[in-house]
């Protein structure tokens, strides 16, 4: 591996139970097992990712909400103790620099949590844009070990873990709990689409005691998660539930050259906010006029697998291009997210995924790709 790839404290277990890849400027697990077992653990029992290349900020001050307003797009003035909320963060042309998760844990302090490949480039936007408020920004990235519980049966482990029952706790909440003695903020979100939470374990610097911490409590998540079927999970089963979930992915459906209205994560931005953030007089005029790309699901009709990069055809017309794509384990077919010419196809039309030079036919969908009754949060069944 290259000696100038950054390294999460897990990993030595991960080299010895799984596939380490090169990743965002980390080395990170791709798999333990087999990609689609790990993804139907997440959506059948409950698996747990080793998160740590995400970067993790700590902003507090006197202005740190006004600071926050103005380079995030949804309203922090909303925010209360021990909540927390999806947001973007924009540059001059709306467009994203990043997409991230805002947390706010006391009156005047927050956690930022944003994506290991634009890492670097927000830390400079942050520091820049800081020293116009009396406010301060603390990467904390190297000292906070993270971990993502994920599935149907992920609260109970929690629950298992934490003496008491986590499961009260709301979506987007972040509360600071102890989980098998150690400390830990427990965020109420994840990437999968099911229910769990990302940990945030306290204390582990980047030495022997704090590597030997962090094992310590993903071995405890292991074994106290055998009944529950637990698995490790690596970054293929990551992005194989994301994608099932109908969830964006930075360098895909999100980029500089693409705004939140576009990207159709409208939730994640508000307007009536002050002061206004970066970006902001852009999306108000897309809002009001309209936008000139939009993004849309697909399945697979007939046999192949839909590509980034890829055309998609209606009536022999190029209309868009896939952003991300891959097989649902869950429905055992090829699909993809799109961004398309707004207008040209609605929910059930088929149109054509130009496949290494061959036609294949997809019918356009909403996400997420399971059945909700099924999978996911908000299953029944």
């Amino acid at each position: 591996m290259n000696d100038k790839l950054r390294r999460p404290q897990l990993l030595e277990w991960h080299k010895a139970h799984g596939d380490v890849v090169p990743f965002a400027g980390w080395e990170m697990p791709l798999r333990y097992t087999d990609i689609r077992e790990e993804h139907l653990a997440v959506r059948n029992a409950v698996g747990i990712f080793d998160t740590s290349h995400m970067y993790r900020f700590f902003i507090r001050g006197p202005q740190a909400a006004q600071f926050l307003q103005t380079v995030t797009t949804n309203n922090v003035n909303k925010l209360k103790v021990n909540g927390g909320h999806y947001t973007t963060c924009l540059n001059e042309q709306g467009g994203i620099r990043d997409d991230l998760t805002l947390y706010r844990i006391a009156e005047r302090e927050y956690i930022w949590i944003t994506n290991a490949s634009n890492g670097p480039k927000i830390t400079q936007h942050l520091l820049k844009e800081a020293a116009n408020f009396e406010v301060e920004v603390e990467d904390k990235t190297s000292e906070i070990t993270m971990v993502a519980v994920q599935g149907p049966k992920a609260l109970s482990l929690l629950c298992k873990l934490a003496g008491t029952d986590v499961s009260e706790f709301p979506r987007f909440s972040c509360n600071l709990i102890k989980l098998a003695g150690h400390d830990c903020y427990m965020c109420r979100t994840g990437y999968t689409g099911e229910a769990g939470a990302e940990i945030l374990l306290l204390n582990t610097p980047l030495n022997d005691e704090g590597t030997s911490k962090a094992v310590a409590f993903w071995e405890e998540l292991l074994n106290q998660g055998a009944e529950y079927g637990v698995k490790p999970c690596g970054l293929g089963s990551r992005d194989s539930t994301r994608l099932e979930a109908g969830f964006v992915l930075y360098g895909h459906e999100l980029k500089e050259d693409i705004t939140p209205i576009e990207a159709r994560i409208r939730y994640a931005v508000k307007f009536k906010v002050e002061p206004h953030y970066i970006g902001y007089d852009v999306l108000k005029k897309q809002k009001e006029e309209g936008v000139e790309k939009t993004r849309i699901g697909l399945v697979m009709i007939d046999r192949g697998v839909p590509r980034q990069h890829y055309n998609v055809l209606f009536n022999s017309n190029k209309i868009g291009y896939i952003s991300s794509g891959g097989i649902s384990p869950i429905l055992k077919k090829g699909i993809g997210l799109a961004f398309v010419t707004p207008g040209m196809v609605n929910e059930g039309d088929t149109v054509e995924i130009d496949i290494k030079g061959r036609l294949r036919k997809a019918r356009v969908s909403g996400w997420p790709f399971f059945d909700p009754e099924r999978y996911g949060e908000k299953r029944t069944k």
